[in-house]
């Protein structure tokens, strides 16, 4: 079936993104992975991959345009004479309505996938009316491939939240408002009424920004209701998801007690708490973990992905790149056959033995083989550092900040011994740093 393209939200303060340049041409075939477009923001730009099979037909906006997020920009279609149904009309070209009776900057419901059309707000971190800062957490937010934490993007005061935890949100949507001044009657309500319409926005009068009727109270400073989960998923932030499952602890007990979602770490305790016979059996993968970090130029690689594309005659993607880097690295501190498990924007890729195809000519396999090393390839997103602990795999993961890279190697202790694990993240990063090492 036609899968519709939309533009991307890379950040919380963005409302429009603006078009680098098509990588693919309509009617030509793509490949999910495939680096289908680039967009540039005000602090970012980043390629865009296809996240289908198909070909991309009703391209209905041109490289160089500034296109609202949320927007539909072309389709991924079965035939390459396209979707066989009228584009939606650009949208006009003018900010979204201010909610009534609230002025401030706007929170929306970011993209953080192009096959993502809605969020599942997990808990809210801030109540309306308290302070908040542009890099303080504002919401944790879950689509089918990740769960993340999202800023506020803005410095001020929580004036309005308009969607609830538990609730899915459609991209682009406006979820909460960030004002300058501290808010006289700060909002709080569902996104949805029971008859399915977004409830029009509160518009206090003069009379009563001085005396605030109790109607316009926030619900937070009340019990929160119950949020059922939606689809069958358990609604936990990212944080309690990973101690239950380093601790062996099976979430869905809280949903059969009737206990509240969405799970925050404390709710843990509730279930450590339970009767000793229906106790959770502590999990044996919570073995301590060694840690190293490094900073390299990215310059080189860059320049490598520029030439190989340019070679191979089709774009070569980073991963792809870093999977044979990290292979090679690992098969010098004395590894034999490697499968290597590439993450990057929600696509997981597995190689085997990737270093021995060559650069740019690894191909991903179809195996039930447990990796021996895992890359996570997280530039072009929001995380900042990483370190999580409890991995049953060493895992590589590189983060990027201008034409820099950081580099952190985290090795379970009962795989690979320290000197070991020095040596592997020493061997990927100059190999990163200096792509020629592969070629010599």
């Amino acid at each position: 079936m036609p899968h519709d393209v939309i533009m991307p939200a890379l950040g919380m303060a963005q409302d429009t993104g603006h078009l680098l340049a098509w990588h693919k041409k309509p009617g030509e075939a793509v490949e999910a992975g495939d680096i289908l477009f680039e967009v540039e923001t005000d602090k970012a730009a980043m390629e865009v991959e296809a996240q289908s099979n198909g070909y991309l037909t009703d391209v209905t906006v041109e490289a160089g345009v500034d296109v609202p997020v949320g927007q539909t920009i072309a389709v991924i279609s079965e035939t390459p004479d396209g979707a066989s149904r009228n584009p939606a009309p650009p949208a006009p070209d003018v900010a979204p309505e201010e909610p009534a009776g609230i002025e401030g900057n706007q929170v929306i419901m970011p993209a953080l996938g192009m096959a993502q059309d809605t969020g599942l707000i997990i808990s809210w971190a801030k109540k309306p009316g308290e302070p908040v800062s542009a890099d303080d957490v504002l919401l944790e937010v879950e689509t089918d491939k990740a769960a993340m934490e999202v800023p506020a993007g803005f410095d001020g005061y929580v004036a309005g939240i308009f969607a609830e935890a538990g609730e899915n949100v459609p991209v682009g949507d406006v979820i909460a408002v960030i004002s300058a001044e501290r808010p006289v009657s700060p909002v709080s309500h569902s996104a949805i009424r029971s008859n399915g319409e977004a409830p029009e926005e509160p518009t206090p009068s003069a009379s009563a920004k001085a005396t605030p009727p109790p109607a316009v109270v926030p619900k937070v400073e009340k019990p929160s209701p119950t949020v059922a989960s939606v689809s069958g998923k358990i609604l936990a932030s990212p944080k309690a998801k990973r101690l239950a499952r380093e601790q062996g602890l099976d979430l869905e007990r809280l949903v059969k007690i009737g206990a509240r979602q969405p799970y925050h770490v404390a709710d843990l305790e509730t279930l450590k708490s339970q009767p000793a016979e229906t106790a959770p059996v502590p999990s044996t993968a919570t073995a301590a973990s060694r840690r190293v970090t490094a900073e390299v130029d990215a310059t080189e690689l860059i320049s490598l992905l520029t030439w190989l594309s340019s070679e191979l005659g089709h774009p070569v993607r980073r991963e792809t790149v870093l999977a044979v880097f990290a292979a090679a690295a690992l098969r010098a501190v004395g590894a034999a056959e490697l499968v290597i498990k590439t993450e990057a924007r929600g696509i997981s890729r597995v190689y085997l033995d990737p270093d021995s195809a060559g650069l740019g000519h690894a191909k991903p396999i179809e195996t039930d083989v447990a990796p021996s090393l895992i890359v996570r390839d997280l530039c072009g997103t929001a995380v900042s550092s990483v370190q999580l602990g409890g991995e049953l795999t060493p895992v590589l993961s590189v983060l990027g900040r201008g034409e820099t890279l950081f580099i952190t190697c985290e090795c379970p202790s009962d795989t690979l011994s320290g000197e070991t694990t020095l040596a592997l993240a020493n061997g990927f990063a100059e190999r990163v740093a200096d792509p020629l090492r592969q070629l010599l």
